[in-house]
Order: C-alpha cells, then sequence, then structure tokens
C-alpha cells in the first residue's frame, strides 16, 4: 500500500505533465508518466525493438507431503500467469536512468515500467514518479548503454533472476558494442563477481547511486526476466551457463542449508538426529566463496532448507532434484516454489511455527520447525530410503 506522502508525490507528477516537456526538464529532470507497453512505444516513436519471444513459466510437480492450504497460499501468490507477456530488447535514443532502482525513463518523461517495474503499486504511483519531487540533471554517458537493472539490489536472489538475466536478453537480440553496462551501486560483495562471471569485467561498469541520474546517447533496455521473484527457465537456462558446475546426479547427495541471521530455524540443534537418519549433510553457506556454495549444491538429488537466499543455488541441482522449504509460519513467498518449477523440480513445503513479534517483521522473524511433522514429511517425500 502507497504511503500519503508517495501518493502526494505522485499527485504532483501528474501536475507536471501540464507544463511544457523543456521547463519540466529543466526545472524538475523527473518523469510524468509510466507506460507498460514499451515495445508499442518504440515502434511509435521510430527506436529499435526486438522481440525475443514469450515469456514461459513453469510451476513444479508438488509433493503429496505438502499442506494442500500452503499449497493454495503459494499458488495464490503467483502473477506471472495473469497475462502473456512477451520479451524484448529496445534502444532508446536520450534514454535515462534514475536512481539506484535504475528507473528507466523514455524521452518525454516515460517511466518504462515493464523495463524498470515496481511491485505492489498502480502505475501512476511507480517510484519514479512517486519517490522524488525533484531531481538532479541528468549526466550525459557518451555511445551505447545497457541497463542490468536495479531490483532488490542488496539481495543474491535478486542479483541472479532480476538483474543477471537481462544480459542473455541484450546478447540474444544480438546487439554489440556496448561500452558500460549500468547497475546499481550496491554493498553486495558478490554482485561484481557475478556480473564477471557473465562476461562483464568491472571496468564497463557504471555503478547508479541513490541520487544519480544519467541520459545516455543510446539506452538498450530489456523486458524484466519474468515478474520480480518469479523466476523462468529462460533465466534459469542462462544462470546454469554463466555458473556452470557439476550436475549430473550424485547418488544419495542430500543437502540441508542451515540459515543465520533472520529467519532461522531457530530449534535446528533438534532436528539433527532425523536429518541424519535421512542422510542429510548440513551446509552453512555464510562465510563460502561462491564456487564453494555452489560445489556445495551441485548433483544434489534433495535438497532441504528454510527460506532464503541460499536456495537459489538450486538450480545446480541434478535433473529431477527434490527441494523441500520449510517456511516460516507469517512469510508465505513464492519465489522458490516458481524457482523450482523453472528448474523442472519437485517441490515440497512444510510449514514453521511461531509467530512474528509485529507484522513488519513478518519476513524476519525465526521460527521453528516440528520435529514430528518434519519427520513424516520426510518419509512421505522419500519412503524407508534411509541411511
Amino acid at each position: 500500500m502507497a504511503s500519503p506522502r508517495r501518493r502526494f508525490v505522485g499527485f504532483l507528477s501528474r501536475l507536471r505533465g501540464s507544463l511544457p516537456a523543456s521547463v519540466n526538464d529543466s526545472v524538475f529532470a523527473l518523469p510524468v508518466r509510466a507506460t507498460e507497453h514499451t515495445p508499442e512505444l518504440c515502434r511509435v516513436r521510430g527506436w529499435p525493438v526486438f522481440d525475443l519471444g514469450p515469456r514461459v513459466q513453469r510451476l513444479p510437480d508438488v509433493l503429496a507431503c505438502t499442506d494442500p492450504t500452503l499449497h493454495d497460499v503459494l499458488l495464490a501468490g503467483v502473477f506471472g500467469f495473469a497475462q502473456e507477456r512477451r520479451m524484448f530488447a529496445a534502444v532508446i535514443p536520450d534514454g535515462r536512468v534514475h536512481s539506484h532502482a535504475c528507473s528507466a525513463i523514455a524521452p518525454g518523461g516515460t517511466v518504462l515500467a515493464d523495463v524498470s517495474p515496481h511491485a505492489g503499486v498502480p502505475i501512476h504511483l511507480h517510484r519514479a514518479l512517486s519517490g522524488s519531487v525533484v531531481a538532479r540533471s541528468p549526466r550525459r554517458l557518451a555511445g551505447r548503454s545497457a541497463l542490468i537493472g536495479g531490483t532488490g539490489h542488496r539481495n543474491f536472489f535478486h542479483w541472479l533472476f532480476d538483474s543477471l538475466p537481462r544480459i542473455g536478453l541484450v546478447r540474444d537480440a544480438g546487439m554489440d558494442g556496448i561500452d558500460r553496462w549500468i547497475v546499481p551501486a550496491t554493498e553486495l560483495g558478490v554482485a561484481r563477481e557475478l556480473l564477471a562471471r557473465a562476461g562483464i569485467p568491472p571496468d564497463r561498469l557504471e555503478p547508479i547511486g541513490r541520487r544519480d541520474h544519467v541520459v545516455c546517447d543510446e539506452l538498450v533496455v530489456t523486458s524484466a526476466p519474468g515478474e520480480i521473484c518469479e523466476p523462468t527457465p529462460r533465466s534459469v537456462d542462462f544462470l546454469r551457463k554463466v555458473l556452470p558446475s557439476d550436475r549430473g546426479r550424485i547418488e544419495g547427495k542430500r543437502v540441508y542449508i542451515s540459515r543465520s541471521g533472520r529467519r532461522r530455524v531457530a530449534n535446528e540443534a533438534d532436528l539433527g538426529g532425523i536429518l541424519g537418519r535421512f542422510g542429510f549433510r548440513r551446509v552453512a553457506m555464510e562465510g563460502l566463496a561462491l564456487d564453494d556454495q555452489i560445489e556445495a549444491v551441485a548433483g544434489a538429488e534433495v535438497i532441504l532448507a528454510p527460506h532464503g537466499a541460499a536456495l537459489s543455488h538450486m538450480v545446480h541441482a541434478s535433473d529431477g532434484a527434490m527441494v523441500i522449504e520449510c517456511m516460516p509460519p507469517c512469510y508465505r513467498n513464492v519465489s522458490f516454489f516458481v524457482l523450482a518449477g523453472a528448474c523442472g523440480f519437485r517441490y515440497g513445503a512444510l510449514s514453521g511455527e511461531g509467530r512474528a513479534v509485529s507484522a513488519a517483521a513478518a519476513n524476519a522473524s525465526d521460527f521453528l520447525v516440528n520435529p514430528e511433522s518434519l519427520e513424516r514429511t520426510l518419509a512421505a517425500a522419500l519412503g524407508s530410503d534411509r541411511t
């Protein structure tokens, strides 16, 4: 729900739409409208646009041991099937990028909301329309710049599935001669390593900070790789190419991914016996190098983990793997349900127990996993196959 301030600033942006474009640009330097139809805008303006085919999404086969009510909640939270979308890339002359959210703006002050989505708000309250009253005048970037994106720039999952796959879309469009790649300035240490693995060296990056604003001779943009938090098979295929691993099945490899920080399984120590009986090896990703994280999961037949970004590494599990997610009781996020489908995996979910201190803490609170429920779930999913 949009805050009163955001609604007021959004109202001001609509008022600015009545000003001559030259006045708005010189005084406010902010957009005045938004569109979710960038390809149509490009065709009207005569800008190059490339159709990259339909956006395909796939849901997982769900294990029978998953609570039907929880399954229904997850299904209801998936938005990618609500409407058909096509993937695209386009070249915007004098295109702008604003702030660390990397909102793409076409000449005339139009936010490209299908390039830079803002989930959960009406399009007229997009962050680029409702976040600032005035912006700095943009600095010019010569040549051709490509926008990688800014969704969730502090989060490993969002870098993997909402940002990096845009590099693949640019390449699929056959666009060469990219002088620089625009990325959000971020403190996430692994971000530059991920970009380098995707073929983007540090000296070709153009980080955009909180109040930064650039205008490009040519701005290359792409559709969002998918709905936010809803990875697609196309994105999974791209990541498996740029982050290769030995995905050949390792017989009996079962991994439990532990988690520190927020959303910990508070009684994890009580689950060790059950995990051992079913042959799970505990892995803690925090502090591991990227290659070691990948190796910890590569070729796994079964992955069990609480909800968290480390589950992104399921893309390196063996074909037909099984993923069982321990879901916080007050936070039903569909990210890994959808990712399991994009990977072609089977998926199960086990609801945790506990109560968040407040609504604001629902996605951060530690929770409990009932040992009896865990044993029943694993027995149903794996049968008598214990070690």
